[in-house]
């Protein structure tokens, strides 16, 4: 990193004394301070001020606040507040590890989902094994399939066009590349009951969304019927739901049974009436893994030998080839397979829609790529050690638990954020970032509702969890520069909306000219 560069970074002393103090500072020796003069009339308040204002309001001035405003151009200190202090960032972490993915991978990096073989195709046969090579793609769902199932339509099809109408070997999945552990240890449990819990592996599809569908039975006090996507052969579901007169109440409860790895259904539904229900798959590769078997069956592509997962790396497959190395093995071909569009395209998906699941797919993917293993602990290390050595972020500036910031664990800076933010803006991936964050007034963004009037300027990660709220992107004043910047908050103690109207009104005074 040149000197200059160098100096751009550090926070300038004067911007780090609160306006107060610059003020009393002024006024030493000033005319008026019994000089006999009048005092100079009184400019308009400055940022500073304005900023100080809005934080020393009831009840915001009982929370913490770490902000830090950077023009983008000459990389001058705007504004800072607690720049150097560690805070929970919520789904801002997703920020570092996605601008650690482009730089690790390239915006145009894509999976590749990949059927391979050691045996030749005669006449639509297939002699021998055929071997699904997980990726962890995180693509295999909506919104990048419509339907959802078409994922693994897909994959049928690319089998058939390949000219593989029957396997006479077993249908053998590949997991061995990736960990087979479906949350990182630093969730809390109520995490992975919910949605924003969800977690993948190394074949996973539908985002981890496992949608179950509840229909009454005709006869009252016969058991609702059950149906659920995507649909495998085994009981991943469990229904214990019965039928009621027309006009009550549905009642409906769920829960996961570890020891059976399936969910637990129970309730009441009325007769003719059909509820959906959504839950996260907790046994996301054996879910899909049987999907896939049902939609070979279905696409009349025959299986003649045993189906199974091998988990364990090094173990010996076929003609010499061994899990984790089949790709690479002289012995094996490509047979067919899809791939995933570009990763420019999934950074979208986290960062404008905050999507935690394929962050912890991108982060795990990480770990695949430059780390030895798909595995939460691979990943990490490989964006940490991007983040210290080419973006230039302080060991001490962040501790990066997991990839989408669900758990409480994790810390960041608002020095580091504006690091990481700075230092994407000026890499050839840079205009790609920025266009993936959060935008006012589009669809389906985070800030799709939030502050209006700002259209095509600000551009930004949210971040919500518990007592913690953040916003940091990029912000365009209404005299036309670029600013950087980044707000985070924690131990709020109040409703979510007012901290984000907080910080909405916030970014609009650092927008001003």
């Amino acid at each position: 990193m040149s000197n200059s560069r160098t100096a751009r970074l550090r926070l300038r002393i004067r911007d780090l004394i609160p306006g107060a103090a610059l003020l009393a500072l002024a006024g030493c020796g000033a005319a008026g301070s019994g000089s006999g003069l009048a005092p100079e009339p009184a400019g308009p308040p400055s940022l500073a001020e304005r900023v100080d204002a809005l934080l020393a309001e009831p009840p915001f001035n009982g929370m913490h606040w770490g902000i830090l405003v950077g023009d983008a151009a000459s990389g001058a200190t705007l504004y800072a507040r607690n720049p150097g202090v560690h805070f929970i960032p919520a789904s801002n972490m997703k920020l570092p590890a996605t601008a650690a993915a482009l730089g690790l991978l390239g915006p145009d990096y894509r999976w590749d989902t990949a059927f391979y073989a050691t045996d030749a195709t005669e006449e639509g046969v297939l002699g021998g094994d055929l071997v699904l090579v997980g990726s962890g793609d995180p693509t295999l769902g909506a919104p990048f399939y419509d339907p959802p199932e078409a994922a693994l339509t897909a994959l049928v099809d690319s089998l058939r066009a390949a000219g593989v109408l029957r396997i006479e070997g077993g249908l053998v999945l590949d997991a061995s590349a990736w960990d087979s552990a479906t949350a990182p240890g630093t969730w809390m449990l109520e995490d992975v009951a919910g949605m924003a819990g969800a977690t993948g592996g190394v074949f996973a599809v539908r985002q981890g969304a496992l949608e179950i569908w509840i229909r009454g039975a005709s006869i009252v006090g016969e058991p609702a019927t059950l149906s659920w996507q995507p649909w495998g052969g085994r009981a991943f579901v469990e229904g214990r739901i019965e039928t009621t007169p027309p006009g009550t109440f549905p009642s409906v409860d769920r829960a996961f049974l570890p020891e059976s790895r399936r969910w637990v259904v129970t309730g009441s539904v009325p007769t003719g009436d059909s509820l959906r229900v959504l839950v996260p798959q907790r046994d996301p590769v054996r879910l899909a893994w049987d999907a896939l078997q049902r939609a070979l069956e279905e696409g009349g592509v025959e299986v003649g030998g045993e189906s199974r997962i091998v988990w364990e790396a090094g173990a010996l497959l076929e003609a010499g080839c061994r899990s984790a190395t089949i790709p690479s093995c002289p012995a094996a071909r490509r047979v067919a397979g899809i791939r995933s569009p570009p990763l420019r395209e999934v950074a979208r998906l986290i960062l404008s829609e905050s999507h935690n699941w394929s962050a912890e797919q991108l982060l795990r993917t990480l770990g695949a790529e430059h780390g030895g293993e798909g595995s939460w602990r691979a990943g990490l290390e490989a964006a940490v050690a991007y983040l210290e050595e080419e973006v230039g972020v302080s060991p001490l500036d962040l501790d990066v638990r997991d990839g989408s910031g669900l758990t409480a664990n994790g810390l960041l800076t608002p020095r580091a954020v504006v690091r990481i933010l700075d230092f994407a803006r000026e890499q050839s991936w840079g205009a790609q970032f920025r266009a993936s964050l959060a935008q006012p007034d589009v669809e389906d963004s985070t800030l799709e509702s939030r502050l209006p009037g700002m259209e095509g300027r600000v551009f930004a990660k949210t971040g919500t969890i518990r007592h913690v709220n953040s916003l940091s992107g990029y912000v365009v004043t209404a005299g036309g520069r670029e600013l950087v910047f980044s707000i985070l908050t924690n131990g709020s103690n109040l409703p979510s909306s007012e901290v984000r109207g907080r910080i909405d009104r916030l970014v609009r005074e650092i927008a001003e000219p």
